[in-house]
Formats: C-alpha cells, sequence, structure tokens
C-alpha cells in the first residue's frame, strides 16, 4: 500500500506504513457502519464481541454529588471511593500520558484537558456518563488525573529530548546485553523533535492549532457517542483496541501536521495521515449524528447555548482585531 511515511522512521517505516492500512481498513469499515440502520449496526457488533448488541444502563457520576454520607456506617466516603477505583481513573491518566508524548506541549495540554471538561459539562444532559460532580470534574480529573499523567508525559519528553543515542549496527555490539539494547533502542525515536506551536504566532497560526484542539477534542467525544449508540460497555475490549488504533495513527498525524505548521517553504501541504484522521474523525461523528437521532430527548439548556454563542461571537471578534491590528504594524513598517 502507498504511503508518504517519510516523517517516521522507527521502528521501521514499514510499520507506519501497516499502521496506515489499519486506518483504511478502520475508514472502510466506518463508513460500511455509516450506511446501515441503527438496530443493525448493533447487533452488527455481535461479530466483533459476543457480549455486545444488549442495551446497557448508563451510569451517572453526578446523582449524589456528597463527599461525606452519615447515613451509610460502611462507607461514609461511598461516594469517593467508587469514583476513584472507577476504571476511568487508570484511562485519564495513560491517556494523557500518551496526548503528552504527543503534543508536547504543557499550555496546549491544559487547554486541552480544560476543554474536554467543558464538553462533558456541554453534553451532559445527553450522555448521563457526563453528569460528573464538581468535586469529580475539577480535583479527580483535572488536578490529579490529568495533572499526573501531563506530568508523567512531559518527563518522558525531556527525558528522550536530553538523551544521546549511539546508533551502532547490532553486529558491532560487544556482548550480548549489548545487542539487546540496541534491539530495544531500534523501538525507540532515532532522533526527538521539539514540537513548537506557537498558538500566539498570529491569527492564522491560532486559528490552525485551534483546529487540532477541536479535532483532537471531537475524537474524544466520539468515544462516548459511539459507546452510547452502538451499546458498547466501558470495559469491552474493543473500546481499548479503538483507543490504542487511534494513538497510533495520532503519532505520525501529529508530526506531520507539526511539520507543516513550522515548514516555511512557499509550497507545502499536509501529510496523508492528517487527511485520513480528518477522515475517520468526521465519519465517525456524522455515525453519532444519524445513529443518535431520538436517544436525546432533553435539549440544551438555554444559559449553555448562549454561553457557547457568546464565546463563538467574542472569538470571532478576538481574531478580527487581532488581524486589523496586525495589518496596521505592518502598514506602517511599510512607510
Amino acid at each position: 500500500m502507498s504511503c508518504f511515511s517519510w516523517v517516521l522512521i522507527r521502528p521501521h517505516p514499514a510499520i507506519w506504513r501497516l499502521v496506515h492500512g489499519m486506518a483504511v481498513v478502520y475508514l472502510v469499515a466506518l463508513t460500511f457502519l455509516l450506511f446501515q440502520k441503527r438496530d443493525d449496526a448493533r447487533q452488527f457488533m455481535k461479530f466483533l464481541h459476543p457480549d455486545l448488541g444488549v442495551e446497557l444502563p448508563e451510569r451517572s457520576y453526578g446523582a449524589d454529588c456528597r463527599i461525606y454520607l452519615p447515613e451509610n456506617p460502611k462507607s461514609r466516603f461511598k461516594n469517593v471511593y467508587e469514583t476513584l477505583f472507577d476504571e476511568f481513573v487508570v484511562a485519564h491518566i495513560v491517556g494523557w500520558w500518551g496526548k503528552a508524548i504527543l503534543i508536547r506541549n504543557q499550555p496546549l495540554l491544559w487547554v486541552l484537558s480544560i476543554g474536554f471538561e467543558l464538553m462533558e459539562l456541554t453534553f451532559r444532559h445527553m450522555l448521563p456518563n457526563f453528569n460528573e460532580c464538581w468535586w469529580d470534574s475539577i480535583i479527580l480529573d483535572i488536578l490529579i488525573c490529568n495533572w499526573f499523567g501531563i506530568w508523567a508525559g512531559m518527563h518522558t519528553v525531556r527525558y528522550f529530548d536530553g538523551k544521546t543515542y549511539k546508533w551502532v549496527g547490532l553486529s558491532r555490539q560487544p556482548n550480548i546485553i549489548g545487542k539487546v539494547k540496541r534491539t530495544l533502542g531500534q523501538f525507540t525515536p532515532a532522533q526527538w523533535d521539539k514540537d513548537e506551536w506557537h498558538p500566539l504566532l498570529g491569527p492564522w497560526r491560532f486559528i490552525q492549532v485551534l483546529t487540532l484542539c477541536i479535532v483532537f477534542m471531537t475524537v474524544e467525544l466520539n468515544t462516548f457517542f459511539l459507546k452510547f449508540c452502538l451499546w458498547i460497555p466501558p470495559r469491552n475490549p474493543l473500546i481499548v483496541y479503538r483507543l490504542i488504533l487511534w494513538w497510533l495513527i495520532a503519532i505520525p498525524t501529529i508530526r506531520e501536521y507539526n511539520s507543516y505548521l513550522q515548514d516555511r517553504t512557499p509550497v507545502k501541504k499536509v501529510g496523508a495521515f492528517c487527511w485520513l484522521s480528518v477522515a475517520i474523525c468526521i465519519i465517525e461523528l456524522l455515525i453519532c449524528i444519524k445513529f443518535g437521532h431520538g436517544l436525546y430527548p432533553k435539549p440544551m439548556p438555554l444559559w449553555m447555548v448562549t454561553f457557547w454563542m457568546s464565546a463563538g461571537v467574542a472569538l470571532v471578534l478576538f481574531l478580527i482585531v487581532w488581524s486589523w491590528q496586525l495589518h496596521r504594524s505592518l502598514g506602517r513598517k511599510r512607510r
């Protein structure tokens, strides 16, 4: 299969061609699923896992937001314990560790972290799973799980950033230990590039980085909406397989997109992985919209609609004023 995978060479270009092929197969499968009826698609999932095709109860994390339960003698902090030992706690930490390795920019990671919590707040009238307590969303998710994942991921980035590589051939290693280290080293980066995003470089760069954030959060939201529409329980391995596949796809995608932003040549284009990732994200979103028709009887609260409309207007005005100031300062320099 043809694929321009020149950005990444470790552990071997053939690996990234394989990832590209898996992404194409996933895109074709999603396209097939998109043209099915909702009930047929749910029953089709049985071919992927025998436990699927059955309606599932959706857990609400915000039913009782009390931290202390005096009427429960066995466990007065039951709500806290159940939230701490939920499977999503580990998923948060591991997920943000992986995102930190991909993005490699701490301010941008915190924008994504807080932004996704806003997405949960926005769509909690649609998914009971998003109905979280304030202490769960702010303290446990943002300040503990996400922070620890970002901290661990950025430390991983700094470790590889400051590491010196000596790529001596396997046959030239003096002993067995050296051969083993060289073999394992093949799965580490040949070089570690710093991803400089510079969202405040200009209005257009701001829009480009904002687009990355929107696609990133859309992929995350698709996980929960696909799970809800297709009756996939949280602990089903299909969810893990999809997240692993997306992470593998995101590695070359982020590198291609960052290279596209940093490249100053007059003729440049976005890489193949970027277009493929956007296509998969759009098809997943279309599946969520089509299969979700009639599943969300509660309308979005008026205050939330007002908030996002105000935010959109403020963003447009901000970009207009910013562009006008840059144009004005550029005109002064030319004079």
